[in-house]
């Protein structure tokens, strides 16, 4: 050995270590990582329990979010008369709802205080009462429960006497916010279709002859690929041969909501040997369980483990001939230098290097790289000077809006019947607030305040097209109708979904009647001469935007010598401080009541100087407007 040649005994010394590694690695392998091996299959298995574990929770997730977002928003379309806009709209949406039932109190100002909507077939039932709509008495007693208890929660499964479907009901009571207090004014319920969750489980696919079972509380078959036994039989049901009864305690799994695996042999799949895996939902107390065949799981491994051992052999003897060959030719660092330089090179397909000399193709390469850093720098000078423009481009959108928007108060304040005032202060670069103040006559002057959904650009050129809108809509009769008429235009233009909500006013300023319609804007204040403030809380109809030809009514008060009147939008009362507090309604009209006599530049500059204050260190979220239109005949 040491008479042979250097490149000789290094592609022998070379060789005997990559075997003695390649052999060491195999023998570890299946000597010493068999469990870790099996603890992967197994992991596996649970992950693919997850992901049914996840699709089931989106059912039971979005039934309880739907039921919370039916509670805030039933009580303003019941004012409205449109509860079954909501109901049905959201049983079309979502398939696996089989009902909605919803009770509200006598306190709520509505025609009918019982709904009940519910899918029949393919199509969508819905009925209102003022009596209680209930379908069966056992879903009677389980409401009653929870009505007592006054917490949101799953019901026990019961059977929808409408269509014979298996179903589970979440209920949440729907609280009414009045100022700082709550109360319970009704409560609502939403019955997820036990059906379409069976459909929804048995589409998964669980590798390639796998199922999924859900089981109650009390054992039963929630979900089972056997449809016939959904609900009619239970896992304690099965014999004996099917899992090892000793082992397994489905009553204390059911019970305490333990998870684990086990060995199980199904009747309806021939007792074919299975693994299988139980878990809790921890949306409600049921048990999720996969099962997958044994022979599915561990299979992969052993052929793998065959694979392995074959491309190692292989692999051994290709080495050692590679290494036999390098070393014979005694090829030096440069040639593994140079081939990953030109192949670096060679990433983005424009270099062209066809020489075989080491030296050549370093240069060529170097070369490469010198040209393609100069692109580099040119390409980031182009972005730079194209986001350069972009915000020039930004700042000039905002320039513009700013110019609709009117800060120049000294003409209309010549007019000796009134005075007035206002801020305007964007949270980002352009707006989506909206304020504006016209004479229509010698004696009616039109004002608006408005806020559209969304920030930014978009809602920006939203909030100019409905200002455009509102004015040439001002030659109409009626404040509704110029909302109505706008709203229609808005709804014909609106392309993003944005939506409006606007107060607008025509004030008489010979006899100071004020008639004004709010489509869902925050109240409008009357700050008196004598130091009482009155919210004009009334609602007139939808924002703008959103439905077509939608109707809107409106109210008239008289103003008096003296008298403010205060509009603004709900950056002013959704401001917060660097505590996460809220401005909220009650300061804002406490700080009023300290401004009676005050002019509306006072009172505004007054206003603004208390939000910076209240603010502090904290960032403007979101747009703010205020105007203050004083009355002094």
């Amino acid at each position: 050995m040491l008479n042979k040649s250097i490149a000789y005994r290094l592609s022998i010394y070379i060789s005997i270590a990559v075997i003695g590694v390649f052999i060491a690695f195999i023998v570890i392998f299946f000597f010493f990582d068999s469990k870790n091996i099996t603890n992967n299959i197994e992991n596996r298995a649970i992950g693919l329990s997850s992901e049914v574990s996840m699709q089931v929770g989106k059912e039971l997730v979005a039934t309880q979010e739907i039921t919370s977002n039916i509670s805030k928003q039933i009580i303003f379309y019941a004012q409205q008369d449109q509860p079954e806009l909501l109901i049905s709209g959201i049983l079309k949406k979502y398939q696996f709802l089989n009902a909605i039932h919803v009770t509200l109190d006598s306190v709520v100002h509505a025609t009918y205080h019982n709904y009940f909507g519910f899918r029949d077939q393919d199509s969508i039932q819905f009925e209102q009462q003022n009596f209680e709509i209930c379908n069966c008495l056992g879903e009677k007693q389980i409401m009653e429960e929870f009505v007592l208890n006054k917490r949101p929660g799953w019901s026990e499964v019961y059977k929808c006497p409408q269509n014979g479907n298996m179903v589970v009901s979440f209920y949440s009571p729907i609280q009414f916010q009045n100022g700082k207090n709550s109360s319970i004014v009704g409560w609502i319920t939403c019955e997820l279709s036990l059906k379409e969750l069976n459909n929804t489980i048995n589409k998964i696919k669980i590798g390639e002859n796998g199922f999924a079972i859900l089981l109650s509380k009390d054992g039963r078959y929630l979900a089972h690929p056997n449809k016939e036994w959904i609900y009619t039989k239970s896992i304690f049901s099965v014999s004996d041969d099917v899992y090892d009864k000793k082992k397994i305690d489905y009553k204390e799994v059911l019970n305490k909501g333990l998870s684990g695996s086990l060995i199980a042999y199904p009747e309806f799949r021939n007792n074919e040997k299975y693994w299988g895996y139980y878990t809790r939902l921890k949306e409600i107390e049921w048990t999720l369980v996969i099962a997958v065949p044994y022979n599915e799981l561990f299979e992969p491994l052993y052929h793998a483990t065959l694979k392995m051992l074959f491309f190692s052999v292989l692999g051994i003897l290709v080495i050692f001939f590679i290494i036999s060959y390098i070393t014979s030719r005694l090829v030096e660092p440069l040639n593994t230098v140079t081939t990953q330089l030109k192949r670096f090179s060679n990433l983005s397909g424009e270099a062209d290097i066809s020489t075989l000399n080491e030296v050549d193709q370093v240069s060529e390469s170097l070369n490469y790289l010198k040209s393609w850093y100069k692109k580099f720098k040119i390409k980031q000078s182009q972005d730079e000077k194209s986001n350069q423009r972009r915000m020039e481009d930004l700042l000039e959108a905002s320039e513009i809006q700013r110019s609709l928007i009117k800060t120049d108060f000294s003409e209309i304040s010549k007019r000796k019947e009134i005075n007035l005032y206002a801020i305007y202060k964007p949270a980002r670069i352009v707006s989506g607030d909206l304020f504006d103040y016209f004479l229509l006559d010698n004696e009616h002057l039109l004002f608006t305040m408005g806020d559209v959904s969304g920030k930014g650009v978009p809602a920006a050129f939203f909030m100019s097209v409905a200002q455009t809108i509102i004015k040439s809509s001002a030659t109409l009769t009626g404040v509704n109708t110029i909302v109505k008429k706008a709203n229609n235009e808005l709804y014909t233009n609106n392309g993003h979904q944005f939506f409006l909500t606007l107060f607008l006013g025509v004030l008489n300023l010979k006899t100071g009647v004020l008639s004004f319609c709010n489509a869902a804007h925050t109240p409008t204040y009357i700050l008196k001469f004598n130091g009482e403030i009155i919210e004009l809380a009334q609602a007139h109809g939808l924002p703008l935007g959103l439905y077509f030809n939608k109707q809107y009514s409106y109210s008239t008060i008289t103003i008096e010598k003296g008298d403010s009147i205060i509009l603004y939008t709900d950056g002013i009362t959704d401001l917060q401080s660097e505590n996460k507090i809220h401005y909220g309604n009650e300061r804002f009209v406490e700080n009023l009541r300290h401004l009676v006599g005050s002019g509306p530049k006072n009172i505004v500059d007054s206003i603004e100087k208390s939000l910076e204050t209240f603010e502090g260190e904290a960032e403007q979220a979101d747009d703010i407007t205020l105007m203050v239109i004083q009355y002094s005949t």
